[in-house]
């Protein structure tokens, strides 16, 4: 039975990976985060911080992964503007740290920030051009994993959601706790995603992983919609007042970190290789726990 290591397991796609290959596997989740796992006979959790030195040696030379999938990193595009120290070390010094311990197979999930936004979507051999320090850290990240030996997975995706146990909030758990609650939403516009639930994403990477697939791969939702009709037809599903949901731009917004607007990916080259579809938008939110 083969050994695979889960970063950041306690995170969204961290919790859907680990349930789904702990039937086949044996499993070393690995998180700063208390543990949230029912035991189970294939899986082991270590409570650590891979960014600490040496952490990363260790935990592999004690379970000898044979796959390791990367879910650890600061998402928070805003945050990683102020606190580009701590974006660096999770996003960019983790990356190298789990290299530098010579596993066979790395699983490393990117994202569309790792494009200007100008002429999205985009697939797998267009040109990136980050504009914030976030896709900046993701771009380093995914040239070391280019310049090292091995036969390594980047996974580029997108706008993550899905419900889980002790997850910060993500944009459609988000919308729904607001909505749910009454209130007034602004919601921009113009920037354009493909959302993909974390369990789909899951199921997916497991098998482009299980597939052999080497290089970039992007890994979306298969509808591509602004962030305000994202909102209009998550109220919609949910039964909520549309009417508490307001156009802005983002101008209008001020938000700290300049985002891609026409962001977002292109799945042609996963419908041709993967038998796992990826979900259109309104199929993931039937699969959201309320």
């Amino acid at each position: 039975m083969k050994t695979v290591l889960v970063t950041g397991a306690c995170g969204l796609l961290g919790q859907y990976l680990v349930n789904r290959l702990k039937s086949k596997y044996k499993v070393v989740a690995v998180d700063i985060a208390p543990n949230i796992f029912e035991k189970h006979q294939n899986l082991i959790f270590i409570n650590c911080d891979l960014t600490d030195s040496g952490a990363p040696a260790k935990v592999l030379s004690e379970n000898k992964p044979d796959i390791i999938y990367n879910c650890a990193a600061y998402t928070d595009v805003d945050g990683c503007e102020k606190n580009r120290e701590l974006a660096y070390k999770l996003n960019v010094k983790l990356v190298e740290n789990l290299l530098d311990t010579g596993a066979e197979r790395l699983i490393q999930y990117s994202t569309d920030y790792v494009f200007n936004g100008e002429r999205g979507p985009y697939d797998e051999k267009d040109e990136t051009e980050p504009i914030g320090y976030y896709g900046e850290t993701k771009l380093q990240s995914e040239r070391l994993i280019f310049d090292s030996d091995g036969d390594h997975l980047i996974v580029r995706t997108n706008v993550l959601f899905g419900s889980g146990t002790n997850v910060r909030p993500n944009f459609i758990t988000w919308l729904i706790d607001n909505l749910n609650n009454g209130r007034q939403l602004k919601i921009v516009t113009d920037q354009y995603n493909n959302p993909i639930h974390a369990d789909n994403l899951a199921e997916t990477s497991i098998e482009a992983e299980e597939k052999g697939i080497t290089g970039i791969i992007h890994l979306g939702g298969d509808s591509y919609l602004s962030r305000f009709e994202i909102a209009v037809k998550t109220a919609e599903h949910f039964g909520f007042d549309k009417n508490l949901i307001s156009p802005v731009t983002t101008p209008e917004l001020g938000q700290t970190a300049r985002r891609p607007m026409r962001g977002g990916l292109k799945i042609d080259l996963a419908k041709n290789l993967l038998k796992k579809r990826l979900l259109g938008f309104e199929e993931g939110l039937g699969l959201i726990r309320t």
